[in-house]
């Protein structure tokens, strides 16, 4: 098997590929995974010279099974995984239709209705009703599988996990975790830590918009009370949630919200953009400790953030929360539903 990543920036689709890289492999499978692009700042010529690698990795490999996450991957497992004889494509929905660059939505779209992908995967309900309008032909090879994973464990107590990253304990602790971007909305998060006084933010991921997240910082006069980790290990990301007091996630626009699902699995109040899919993945039945905002709104979003600072941490609403979120996107069954595409059953009641 051979699966197709566009870049190891340390995010939700990394940890997602790497997730099931582990669970097939544990299964007997032989996974190897290819990076398209060398970096996240990759320039044009760069990510050219990516894409012919992966058509070479392709060819030359010729795997039985090809799993792409991203649009550009997406779009070589339909033409080189066909022309190259790979009897299984299976491709990830991990953006928004009207987030795809439009060639790319055309070619995917092309692609999709003429079977060249074995099965079309959406990890949400949000997201495969997104794709509603989309030929029927299309949507005939579109399989939902939510995401599933391990909750993070905090393995450092918290003063231990601040002195390691040279973060004063002097109050409020909010964390954000993912790629430093547009889509993820963290310049709103820096915008309403002018109106909470006592607060921290750390930034845990890397991106294009760290520099201007930074002047934008020193020019609204928080920059000392901002701190930029950069791409942090996964065992790290657990620490840092169990040190954090709310983790805050504005995103723009999302097929899951793979970090908010770790953070509430992770037991931490959680302050999210008011987007039909943060709602229905941090739904867990009950009274969640959540708290929903406009992701273009910071005096909003410093409110809610008030709001969520009252709660404790050790609550039986904010622990119940976390295990009934940890029972719902469970490891086990995400792997179980790829278990069954590598097999076959799947792909063929698609075909």
């Amino acid at each position: 098997m051979l699966q197709l990543v566009h870049s190891n920036e340390g995010g939700g689709v990394e940890a997602l590929a790497e997730m099931i890289a582990d669970g097939l492999h544990r299964t007997g499978a032989e996974v190897e995974t290819h990076f398209i692009y060398p970096s996240i700042a990759a320039t044009t010529a760069q990510k050219l010279q990516g894409i012919a690698n992966a058509i070479l990795t392709i060819v030359r490999k010729r795997p039985d099974t090809l799993i792409a996450y991203q649009s550009t991957a997406s779009v070589l497992v339909g033409i080189v995984g066909t022309l190259a004889g790979c009897k299984t494509r299976i491709v990830h929905q991990t953006a928004m239709p009207d987030e795809i660059h439009p060639a790319v939505r055309a070619l995917d779209t092309a692609m999709g209705s003429a079977g060249l992908y074995s099965v079309n995967i959406a990890n949400s309900a949000a997201t495969t009703h997104a794709f509603g309008n989309y030929p029927r032909r299309y949507r005939r090879y579109l399989r939902r599988i939510d995401h599933g994973l391990d909750a993070l464990i905090a393995r450092h107590p918290r003063a231990d996990v601040l002195a390691r990253y040279a973060i004063p304990d002097d109050g409020l602790l909010l964390l954000n975790a993912g790629r430093l971007c547009d889509q993820k909305g963290q310049e709103q998060i820096i915008r309403a830590l002018t109106y909470i006084d006592d607060a921290r933010l750390v930034l845990a991921g890397g991106g294009p918009n760290e520099a201007a997240l930074k002047d934008l910082a020193r020019e609204l006069q928080v920059a000392d009370r901002i701190h930029f980790l950069g791409v942090v290990s996964r065992d790290d990301l657990g620490d840092l949630l169990g040190a954090a007091d709310v983790f805050v996630f504005p995103s723009k626009w999302e097929t899951f919200g793979l970090a908010a699902v770790e953070a509430a699995m992770s037991g931490i109040p959680i302050v999210a953009a008011d987007l039909p899919v943060l709602r229905e993945v941090l739904s867990s039945g009950g009274k969640e400790p959540v708290s929903f905002v406009a992701p273009d709104d910071p005096r909003a979003l410093a409110a809610a953030v008030e709001e969520q600072r009252k709660r404790n941490r050790k609550s039986d609403d904010v622990r119940k929360f976390a295990q009934a979120i940890r029972a719902k996107y469970s490891r086990s069954r995400m792997l179980g539903a790829y278990a069954e595409l590598i097999s076959g059953n799947e792909t063929r009641n698609a075909a």
